[in-house]
């Protein structure tokens, strides 16, 4: 069993199980791996935890890879696979039966109850491949396979025999069946891939799916096969060895793919065992709809109305991490002698529908349902003819296959949808985008002069008293964080605010879970928040408001609560934002900063007039930030709708004398 195994069943984090061996002597030493994925005998490893109080409880997928490890060799276990089958009491392999294959499968179908089949079957074929570095091989993930089949929608009650030439794991051949598919048919390249996807079609379904070994592309199993829709996430290849194809081979109708030019040959592999009128749904990298080799092929496509769509996919998708690439979606339909040639494309970019942080490619904060029903929506609109739906603004467009058809033969959907903009639209998100400026501006102005409401001062030096005398004398009170640990139970976490937040200026983003013996900390009206980590300009505190009174603290804050008797929390504050005009190397000097910082001992009514002066100080900084934001908006309202065509500059005779003054005069 690995560290990270059992860290899973022992409910600790990978680091825990790494201090253990260190700090431990008598830790069960590896008995298998290598010096960077250490494996450990699970029963000493159980032993040695239960001496110390820990219980773990073995989860059946965890016991099944481990007898897998530690009983069948990686050739085992794919014969052991290849001869499976269910039986109404679990799995038999009628052509494997030893002992040890034996206990495998009773393990086997403990783990498919308590775990569904799918993730028993895998764990099987993950060790025929030889361990968890091959794990996720081909396979689509469930919310991607879902939508892919649900766009075999026009096809109705004709979408019966389906294939996937590249079938992995068998996700999308699942995805048909459920959407009404009863002939299912699927080649791969991995054998082990090929009998996992029969496994799991069949226990997923009930369907005995025909599933064949080999390469599609240079060794169809199906040659002859005609069906109603294809399904495929095909692999792409630096070179699919084109060399090896015949150049009279009736698939290449559109072109010979070119040896870099995997996808397209997929595209056409398709097509070929398309029904006319059929369908084929394939998930290809985004650089196919614009690499300068494929245009040729891209231009047939377009000219015989083969494509129908294609849909980018929102960047780093959680679901498809295991690309370093950005996805898209095909839709194509094989042509039918009788009936016209279509003469528009559906381009979708479904970065909008996907939230801000998917435009951005940054975290995992996709929202998938909204790009799902985006996507649904825009191509029912389109195949039933109604295109004005079909268009939605920064979303989709129907694009007329002569504009396609120029030197590049372009089908990325990102700029031709940004292109197809509604201009009452922009020139509303223009006015409302300028009115908001005004208004900023004009609190800047207002924010601006209560700042200059200040004197010389005049009078005695003060008197100070370092934040750490302060809280020695009770006047104040320093508080931070526990350090967050693993939940116990059906423990939920609670929504924090972080060091980050506050140096941003945003909302609470962090979470933190409350334990016996160490509860969370409550922010109340009043406290001053001080973060740990700054950006570049960031904020060097924040006065808690309503907005977060009973939000907890969260990790790199330090919080100082005043006595409301004797120190006014603004004027704490403004003297702890002097820290901010300070080079600060780390989190460690900000805490030894604060404690050092010095505060008057001044009369509570000097120091709330102090205070107001500190807050309007605060507000005037937070005031230019918010001008910032609304120029920020207003130029790339303004500038994308001149680009894209939906606004004008207006012919106004006062602006064109300011141009013509700034030129330095007209004719």
């Amino acid at each position: 069993m690995t560290a990270t195994e059992i860290s899973k069943l022992v409910g600790v984090t990978r680091a825990t199980v790494s201090n253990w061996r260190k700090r431990h002597e008598d830790f069960p030493k590896p008995v298998g791996g290598t010096e960077f994925r250490p494996v450990f005998d699970w029963n000493a490893v159980q032993a040695w935890l239960a001496d110390r109080g820990q219980d773990a409880t073995e989860a059946p997928i965890l016991s099944l890879r481990t007898l897998l490890r530690s009983s069948l060799s990686s050739d085992d276990a794919r014969a052991l696979l290849a001869e499976l089958k269910p039986s109404g009491s679990g799995w038999v392999s009628p052509g494997y039966t030893t002992t040890d294959a034996s206990r495998v499968l009773k393990t086997l179908a403990r783990a498919a109850e308590t775990e569904g089949p799918r993730a028993a079957l895998q764990a099987v074929a993950d060790h025929a491949h030889g361990g968890e570095q091959n794990i996720a091989l081909y396979r689509t993930p469930e919310l991607v396979a879902a939508l892919m089949a649900e766009l075999l929608r026009p096809l109705g009650a004709g979408l019966v025999r389906v294939l996937d030439p590249a079938c992995g794991g068998g996700s999308l051949l699942v995805a048909a069946a459920e959407r009404g598919a009863t002939e299912l048919y699927g080649q791969d390249i991995s054998e082990i891939q090929a009998a996992l996807a029969r496994l799991v079609v069949q226990a997923d379904t009930e369907v005995d799916a025909t599933i064949a070994a080999g390469d599609s592309l240079h060794d169809d199993a199906f040659p002859r096969l005609e069906v109603d829709a294809v399904l495929s996430s095909p692999p792409s290849l630096r070179d699919w060895a084109a060399d090896r194809v015949h150049i009279d081979d009736p698939r290449w109708g559109y072109g010979t793919p070119g040896r870099t030019d995997s996808e397209l040959a997929w595209v056409q592999h398709a097509l070929a065992h398309l029904r006319p009128g059929g369908l084929a749904v394939l998930l290809l990298p985004a650089p196919v709809a614009s690499k300068a080799s494929g245009r040729r092929i891209r231009g047939s496509l377009l000219r015989a109305g083969a494509l129908r769509a294609v849909i980018n996919l929102p960047p780093r998708l959680p679901q498809l991490l295991w690309t370093r690439l950005n996805l898209q979606i095909w839709i194509l339909e094989k042509p039918d002698p009788g009936a016209a040639v279509p003469d528009s494309v559906l381009l979708v970019d479904t970065a909008p529908a996907a939230g801000e942080a998917a435009q951005s490619g940054v975290g995992d904060a996709v929202d998938w349902p909204p790009v799902a029903d985006t996507v649904l929506r825009v191509w029912s609109a389109f195949v039933e003819g109604r295109l004005g739906e079909a268009e939605e603004p920064n979303v989709s467009t129907v694009v007329r296959v002569v504009d396609l058809l120029d030197e590049e033969v372009d089908l990325t959907p990102g700029p031709r949808v940004r292109l197809a903009i509604d201009p009452g639209i922009v020139a509303g998100e223009a006015d409302s985008a300028l009115a908001r400026l005004r208004a900023r501006v004009a609190e800047l102005a207002h924010a601006s002069e209560a700042v200059g409401q200040v004197a010389p001062i005049s009078g005695p030096a003060w008197r100070t008293a370092t934040i750490s005398d302060l809280a020695s004398g009770g006047a104040v009170r320093i508080l931070r964080a526990q350090p967050s640990r693993p939940a116990a139970g059906d423990e939920a976490p609670r929504p924090a605010l972080t060091g980050r937040d506050i140096a941003t200026g945003s909302p609470p983003s962090g979470t933190v879970r409350a334990e016996p013996g160490s509860p969370a900390v409550d922010i109340e009206i009043g406290d001053v928040l001080v973060p740990t980590v700054r950006a570049p300009r960031g904020h060097a505190f924040r006065i808690a408001g309503p907005d977060e009174a009973g939000i907890a603290l969260g990790p790199n804050v330090q919080l100082v609560r005043t006595d409301p008797q004797r120190l006014d929390p603004w004027f704490v504050a403004g003297f702890i934002g002097g820290l901010d005009d300070g080079p600060v190397p780390g989190t460690t000097a900000i805490h030894a900063a604060l404690h050092r910082t010095r505060i008057p001992l001044l009369p509570l009514a000097q120091q709330q007039r102090y205070g107001e002066a500190f807050r309007r100080v605060h507000q005037l900084r937070a005031t230019l930030a918010e001008v910032g934001a609304a120029v920020d908006q207003i130029a790339e309202v303004v500038t994308t709708g001149l680009v894209a065509g939906a606004l004008e500059p207006a012919a106004s005779s006062a602006l064109n004398e300011d141009i013509s003054d700034r030129r330095g005069g007209s004719e």
